[in-house]
């Protein structure tokens, strides 16, 4: 063999090693990646997400600012959440409450955690109660209950109330204040005709 050739062959050889070399350290990076329990698993900008009831109605709708999902607690966590519940006994499957907050925690177990500037509204015009307010909250998405232990303010058509601990449903638009209540309703006159 003369020499160009091996030289050829040696050069040819290296340059197959360094491309096994750089195709490897290619496969690795796209691999699994391991992350520490303080990073989340997945991150989501400007995020919507739709859940259906078994029989196939929009039970609800949550948007978000951001997202961030860790796998090793298996939880959510949302940036400047709105949250809109549907009527599924209804035919028409009209949505009846928004419910947003600054920050919200989504756990396993359906429990929505809401945190700072909480605000709940009816959607529907036959609502008695129209608007809750506080700064903590937790929701059960499977039962629609509400709860808070925090000061709470709830306006009606024709009242005011807060308190401390409020309990209610959003399925069936009630709550009640448990601590503390303060209520000022508004009484309107009737016209009588001469």
């Amino acid at each position: 063999m003369s020499k160009t050739r091996r030289w050829v062959i040696i050069l040819l050889a290296l340059a197959v090693l360094v491309l096994i070399g750089i195709n490897l350290a290619d496969q690795e990076e796209t691999g699994p990646v391991a992350t520490s329990d303080n990073e989340p698993t997945y991150q989501s900008e400007h995020s919507s997400t739709l859940v259906y009831s078994p029989e196939g109605a929009m039970n609800y709708r949550l948007v978000a600012q951001h997202v961030e999902y860790y796998s090793a607690d298996g939880v959510s966590w949302f940036t400047q959440p709105v949250m809109t519940t549907f009527d599924t006994q209804s035919a028409d499957k009209t949505p009846t409450w928004s419910v947003k907050a600054d920050k919200a925690k989504l756990t396993n177990d359906r429990m929505l955690y809401l945190y700072g500037h909480v605000e709940v509204n009816a959607l529907t015009a036959d609502s008695q109660l129209r608007r809750i307010t506080t700064d903590e909250a937790q929701i059960n998405l499977i039962t629609q209950d509400v709860s808070s232990d925090k000061l709470v303010t709830l306006y009606g058509t024709s009242f005011n109330s807060s308190g401390l601990k409020m309990r209610g449903n959003l399925r069936n638009k009630n709550a009640e204040l448990i601590e503390k209540v303060r209520t000022s309703y508004e009484i309107q006159n009737k016209q009588t005709q001469p």
